[in-house]
């Protein structure tokens, strides 16, 4: 069992700074450092802002990448470095007077120069675009508005790595998710619900309070592998109202599904394989199609065609990181990569072989 000193400071290094957010669609730009100079001249005062709130963004910015195993890994970087690494700024909120300069600053880094000194340090990173993650509180079923439930509405779970959702929370999801059960719901379960909420995985938190502790069990539901996730026991610390317990459970979990996530997304560019595939050809328009579709997967670096006949081609996928990478990133796409007899096929993922996923 994990314990709680672990995913406490791990959610306070993701989860403490709530104003601190990733920049709609660009998960490079840092959003919402407050900064505060004073010095003789209000044009030395925003100097001086700017240079005090680089190593904060780069510090969120690294780990919002990056695996929190690899965290102490990360190079050390004086201010000349992280500046190097930086592409612009935008300011918000800004205030002057003749000495004093305050603002919210958004550093946008350069995803070159930042890829570059991960790939040099050998560290696996998840630059994607996370897709909404649904999360359904559990306690032990799920309730639209039980106070477990509504800790997951703070805005800083929908803005971290992977943005985690709650359910929408009507009559109909409500119906769906009353009569789940923890330890035998399936994805074709949630993936209703899920779909409602822009989601493509959905994550399980169920909790149980007992003496002095508080059991959080998490489950993940969606396609690719989904290996057993280990319970975080979290003791209660005397005089800490229910809430409270409920914002630090939260913020353990959230730390974990994240974890996860980049465990299954960080990509390790060292690493590269190839794999021959068998496909199956419909027609030229499905043909061209797949094609299309295996220029989307991140982690495929080149698509070459060994063989081709009629109703079936012979492709080699060359791609780095780990096999499993690109299991679960296929299968983001709808595509089923699986081996029969000794062969690799690569085919369209039908709904039944996702719910078994």
């Amino acid at each position: 069992m994990l314990r709680i000193a672990f995913f406490l400071l791990l959610g306070l290094a993701i989860f403490a700074p709530l104003s601190v957010a990733q920049a709609a669609g660009d998960p490079y730009a840092v959003s919402g450092i407050a900064v505060d100079a004073t010095a003789s001249s209000a044009t030395q005062a925003q100097n001086i802002a700017i240079v005090s709130g680089r190593a904060k963004a780069w510090t969120i910015l690294s780990h919002r990448l990056t695996k929190a195993a690899d965290w102490p890994r990360i190079p050390a970087l004086d201010d000349t470095a992280i500046t190097r690494l930086i592409r612009n700024y935008q300011f918000a909120n800004e205030r002057r007077s003749t000495t004093r300069y305050t603002a919210d600053i958004t550093y946008v880094f350069n995803p070159d120069a930042v890829r570059h000194m991960f790939r040099t340090a050998n560290i696996a990173y998840a630059d994607m675009q996370a897709k909404p993650i649904l999360v359904v509180p559990m306690s032990p079923g799920y309730v639209p508005h039980s106070a477990w439930t509504s800790i997951w509405a703070n805005p800083k779970y929908a803005t971290g790595a992977a943005p985690l959702v709650l359910p929408v929370g009507d009559a109909l999801d409500g119906a769906a998710l009353s009569v789940l059960n923890f330890n035998t719901a399936t994805w074709q379960d949630v993936e209703p619900v899920a779909s409602r909420a822009h989601a493509t995985e959905a994550f399980l938190i169920q909790v149980s309070q007992g003496k002095g502790s508080i059991d959080i069990k998490l489950r993940r539901l969606g396609p690719g592998n989904s290996p057993p996730m280990p319970d975080v026991v979290m003791p209660i610390p005397p005089g800490v109202p229910g809430p409270k317990v409920y914002a630090i459970a939260a913020d353990a979990a959230a730390s974990a599904i994240i974890d996860e996530w980049k465990a299954r997304s960080a990509i390790d560019f060292g690493k590269r394989s190839k794999l021959i595939v068998e496909v199956r050809i419909q027609d030229l328009a499905g043909w061209s199609a797949l094609l299309q579709r295996l220029g989307t997967i991140p982690n495929i670096t080149d698509v070459g065609v060994v063989a081709i006949n009629t109703g079936e081609a012979r492709v080699a996928l060359t791609y780095v990181g780990t096999q499993d990478q690109l299991h679960d990133l296929l299968a983001q796409a709808t595509l089923d990569l699986s081996n029969q007899n000794g062969a690799w096929w690569l085919g369209p993922l039908t709904p039944a072989d996702a719910s078994t996923q």
